[in-house]
């Protein structure tokens, strides 16, 4: 009797894991986490509130993403960074985009990079015009100042890693000559720069001044298992040390959002969709 209830206790089990996981990838499907974050800096004298998404490949949360835009509008952030990523490659359509941003730059300033899926697609959609439209900035390795009370704040946005091993050995690209520029106006202004991929930014701020890197690209892994992290993310493959949260190089923090969508048939589990919510003081 007792090994009999033993074995329907296992098999109870074994039907029980695939249920859950399915319940958690449902889940995780709809509902928005919040993850808050506190940087602290004596470059400027004021409070900064902001908020960050990234990776929402043309995922609706409720009717033109009433819900997601709700949840942003709650914070009344100073302005709103987007980092890439809005679309999917797959389909030359970016209507979802353009309507959340136009709700966004009515909530605050936002502020816009490309993400590879956006690289993928520029010979079929004009990003520039279509953000621009919006009321939303697109940092396309540019950089704009940021005003609050007296105090300015650079946010740049770079395009893409400067260093590639098909420009060596000049690295003769807009991406580079941009990043040397923002290195430099971050020695006097605190910075926050945006960059879809995290994988490398270990490696270019560490002869930088630059505060702060905002990254998405990763989506947490996008299956989180329980004390070790995400499972895989693209360019760095299994187990990923850059998946998702708070890194600090230096006198950088690099912040990575786990994202809102999905651009593959993979769900999430264990990982819900992200708003970051940052602060500055």
């Amino acid at each position: 009797m007792k090994y009999k209830k033993q074995f329907f206790i296992i098999i109870a089990i074994i039907f029980l894991i695939p249920i859950l996981i399915i319940c958690n990838a449902v889940y995780c499907s709809v509902h928005i986490d919040k993850t808050h974050y506190s940087i602290k800096t004596d470059k400027i004298n004021t409070d900064l509130h902001f908020v960050f998404i990234s990776d929402l490949h043309n995922k609706e949360f409720g009717k033109n993403n009433e819900n997601l835009v709700e949840k942003i509008k709650q914070e009344n952030p100073d302005f709103i960074a987007v980092g890439g990523d809005m679309v999917i490659r797959y389909f030359d359509d970016d209507s979802v985009m353009k309507e959340l941003l136009t709700e966004l730059s009515e909530i605050a300033p936002t502020y816009c990079i490309l993400g590879n899926h956006e690289r993928n697609l520029q010979d079929k959609l004009d990003f520039k015009a279509d953000i621009t439209s919006t009321g939303a900035v697109l940092l396309d390795n540019a950089t704009i100042r940021f005003k609050k009370d007296g105090e300015t704040v650079l946010i740049g946005g770079l395009t893409d890693y400067p260093y590639y091993e098909y420009d060596a050995p000049d690295y003769n690209n807009d991406n580079r000559y941009y990043w040397d520029e923002f290195k430099e106006e971050s020695k006097q202004n605190f910075a926050i720069l945006l960059h879809h991929q995290p994988e490398y930014i270990k490696d270019m701020v560490t002869d930088s001044d630059v505060d702060l890197v905002l990254c998405g690209h990763t989506h947490g892994g996008l299956i989180r298992i329980p004390f070790v992290g995400g499972l895989f993310a693209p360019n760095q493959g299994f187990f990923p040390t850059y998946d998702k949260g708070e890194f600090k190089f230096g006198g950088t923090t690099m912040i990575i959002s786990s994202g809102l969508g999905i651009s593959n048939p993979i769900p999430r589990i264990n990982d819900c969709a992200e708003i970051a919510v940052i602060d500055v003081n």
